[in-house]
């Protein structure tokens, strides 16, 4: 795990925490009924945080990300259901499995950017339970009698604000860094096949191993030779394809480019490596994907982005 997934983690156990202390100390002002709500609130919304947290950071093992899911949303929505008793714990239970099993299934389904959005979503509903207990345990008739009483909500919403500028800078961070290292760790896998190629040309090592690739999503430049090698880990063969416009090369006999114009298609045994060359002509956004029957639906998929 990466530090934005430590960070978001991390920040669900303290609201946990958080929202724990706030229920003990407000609970006799609390209804039955309104402590089960909280309870559910709060269980179904950390169930899908860290549903599609997980779901997207294991793509591939849907059983893993969905169990441990369902896991810290039960967890969260029992501790919270306890301060006010056995009923509560119970919607906090089932509300947790139900978050947790959705979430999982929705990050499983879903391109990592596209998750951010979604999980900063979810870690803002989360936080929100303090406003909810806040706004439930204030007597139905009452009254503010001085404007210091605004300062409260006031405060709250600029930590929260401060909080989620935070997590997006970590968020940029990491993405950044984790960029950084792919192209590192591709260049000295590559070094002793790549010393004789052209110092133009763009270097991409994509690796199969447990049925997922390496990396979801590749950046090359356009009318740039981009050398593209396939190491398949696994015991089951694997493949690439890639619909774009391109100038193929030549690329000898144990390489294969797609006999579909405009088609990248390499192909690796189990246990071997394959390379080609080829040089994309337009910029966009385009799939690249294992068109082995099953692979694709198991999370054999990614984006080539050319700039």
């Amino acid at each position: 795990m990466g530090n934005y997934q430590l960070f978001v983690l991390g920040s669900l156990a303290l609201l946990t925490l958080v929202v724990v202390i706030v229920a003990i100390i407000w609970k006799r002002k609390f209804r039955t009924m309104q402590g089960m709500m909280i309870s559910m609130y709060f269980g179904m919304n950390v169930g899908l945080t860290a549903g599609v947290l997980l779901g997207v950071t294991y793509q591939g093992n849907l059983f893993l990300s969905t169990i441990l899911s369902m896991a810290i949303g039960v967890l969260a929505g029992s501790l919270c259901g306890l301060c006010f008793g056995i009923l509560s714990v119970l919607e906090g239970i089932m509300a947790g499995l139900m978050g947790g099993m959705m979430g999982a299934m929705l990050g499983e389904m879903i391109r990592v950017d596209q998750s951010i959005s979604l999980i900063q979503l979810f870690l803002i509903l989360s936080l929100s339970t303090i406003f909810i207990m806040a706004i439930l345990k204030t007597p139905r008739n009452s009254r503010i009698h001085t404007k210091k009483w605004l300062l409260k909500p006031i405060s709250l919403s600029s930590i929260m604000a401060v909080y989620i500028i935070g997590g997006n800078l970590i968020v940029e961070k990491y993405v950044n860094t984790i960029g950084l290292e792919l192209s590192k760790s591709h260049h000295s896998a590559t070094t002793t096949s790549t010393e004789s190629l052209d110092s133009e040309s763009q270097m991409i090592v994509l690796e199969t191993v447990d049925m997922k690739y390496s990396t979801k999503e590749i950046n090359v430049k356009k009318d740039r030779a981009v050398n593209l090698t396939l190491t398949n880990l696994d015991q089951i063969e694997h493949d690439i394809e890639i619909k774009v416009p391109s100038l193929p090369i030549d690329n000898g006999p144990q390489h294969n480019h797609g006999t579909e114009k405009n088609v990248i298609h390499l192909h690796a045994s189990p246990k071997s490596t394959k390379t080609l060359t080829f040089t994309p002509t337009e910029s966009g956004v385009y799939e690249f994907i294992c068109t082995v029957p099953g692979h694709r639906e198991s999370g054999m998929v990614g984006l080539l982005i050319v700039s």
